[in-house]
């Protein structure tokens, strides 16, 4: 009879072990899985970051081709009213023969 509770006691001792070595491990996961989100969320924090430096460095680049197509469209809108000023008669005729041809394109 003491055998068997000899046996009891070294299981209930090997059972509270298993128990505390168990939360042991359990603590040590929690831990890791805090260290991968903390990871992760700051790879996301970052991508986002680039991301936003992209977007505002293509916004720039966008305006910037904006106002070179603007200037662009200006000087040669410039460069037509001269010439309509310099050669009235030839501009008239011109823009009556490119009216003709759209109208025959376009019946």
């Amino acid at each position: 009879m003491s055998n068997t509770t000899s046996n009891e006691f070294s299981t209930g001792a090997s059972t509270g072990a298993d128990r505390a070595e168990l939360e042991a491990q359990i603590s040590k996961l929690r831990e890791d899985v805090a260290g991968v989100t903390e990871t992760l969320k700051s790879m996301a924090t970052n991508r986002a970051e680039n991301a936003k430096q992209q977007a505002y460095q293509l916004r720039d680049e966008g305006e910037r081709y904006f106002r070179q197509a603007q200037e662009t469209v200006s000087e040669f809108e410039e460069e037509v009213s001269e010439r309509v000023r310099a050669e009235p008669i030839k501009s008239i005729l011109i823009a009556a023969a490119v009216g003709y041809v759209y109208a025959r394109l376009f019946r």
